[in-house]
């Protein structure tokens, strides 16, 4: 059922990214890129993407993720709403980041113990993090992004994430 509620929740953000982006296709192109990084408390490294839907009022960004982390003996998936704040003439933002996280971890063998047959290897969460990211514009008009979270509620204590927009 869990995976369900995240599958319906993940296709349900795509759709609402698009339209929203549709709406916004005459005033201004999408960013799409990669971003990879480390967290901490899961100590994990992490790979995914990143579809940055421009202004919504004013300074306010809205940029939809999606990361996949391994390592501490988990692989967890993120599905990502960042919502940032840039300050007016600098490259600084600050925001807030809203997620649907799936974690899952090997049962080290639990299940194979009576009594231990309904161990539930995987768990979901909503997270909430704090964010500050730095996005210099590189001379072919690329953007590289810089940023850092602290998790506030079910997400990782700290992420540090480089990313790159490609689109």
């Amino acid at each position: 059922m869990k995976k369900k509620i995240v599958i319906f929740t993940l296709v349900l953000s795509m759709v609402a990214s698009f339209a929203f982006a549709e709406g916004e296709a005459e005033s201004k192109s999408l960013d799409i890129g990669a971003r990879a990084g480390y967290s901490i408390s899961p100590d994990q490294f992490f790979l995914g993407a990143h579809m940055d839907l421009g202004k919504l009022v004013g300074p306010m960004r809205l940029v939809p993720n999606i990361e996949i982390g391994f390592g501490n003996d988990l692989t967890t998936m993120c599905f990502n709403g960042d919502l940032i704040y840039d300050f007016e003439d600098t490259p600084w933002g600050v925001g807030g980041e809203l997620g649907i996280i799936h974690t899952s971890w090997d049962d080290g063998g639990l299940s194979d113990i009576p009594g231990y047959e309904d161990f539930d290897s995987s768990s979901t969460d909503i997270g909430l993090s704090a964010l500050g990211n730095y996005r210099l514009e590189m001379s072919n008009g690329k953007i590289l992004l810089l940023e850092g979270k602290i998790g506030l509620a079910n997400s990782p204590d700290f992420k540090l994430t480089v990313g790159y927009n490609f689109f």
